[in-house]
This record gives C-alpha cells, structure tokens and sequence, in this order.
C-alpha cells in the first residue's frame, strides 16, 4: 500500500506517468476562483454529503492523485481513503497554492 503526501515535484512526476486518477476536492468556487491542475479527472467537493460516495464508487485498486485549495482537506480525504483500503493514494503538501508556488501551471475554464 502505498499512501504519501507529495511536494510538487514527486506530485507532477507521478501525473506526467498518466498511470494515476487526478481528483480535486475543493469547493465548486475555489475552482472558478483559484483554478484547477489541468487534466483533472474529477472535481469531488468534499463538503457535499455525496463526497463518501463518490470516493466508495473509485475503483481502489487504481492509483489516484489528490489536491484541495491547502491541504487541510486533503489530509482528511487521505486519511478516509487509507482506512477503506485504497492501494495507491497521494496528495499534495501544502495544496494548490504550493503548486502555483513551484511555477506550475494552473487551467482556468
């Protein structure tokens, strides 16, 4: 099993394999207003009560990439991730704004 938190750098190197599922648990208004990375796969806002759902659905045998607005969710996320046995779950220290910190780009729609 392997379930880690990620700088930038190891998070970006993992996304360029296209072996993992890109998943944004921000709110629907951080998107607009802070951007997302690009080829997300999907936008799950962790305070809607569906959240757990969407998770349980993931197949948790694929490898999976996650990132909110500033880590405090992801680590949450992660954390409920592991105890339902995902095999490969990752997310991003200190969240997007430490991506955009680090000069990678972000996509805006």
């Amino acid at each position: 099993m392997a379930i880690a938190r990620l700088n930038p750098d190891e998070f970006n190197s993992k996304l360029e394999t296209n072996e993992y599922i890109l998943i944004d648990i921000r709110t629907p208004g951080e998107k607009i207003m802070y951007w997302y990375i690009e080829n997300t796969d999907y936008f799950f806002d962790i305070y809607k009560e569906e959240f757990i759902s969407q998770i349980n659905s993931l197949d948790k045998d694929k490898k999976y990439l996650i990132y909110c607005f500033h880590w405090n969710r992801t680590q949450n996320a992660l954390w409920y991730m592991e105890k339902q046995w995902f095999t490969y779950v990752y997310d991003l220290i200190w969240g997007i704004v430490y991506w955009e910190n680090d000069w990678f780009e972000l996509i805006k729609d």
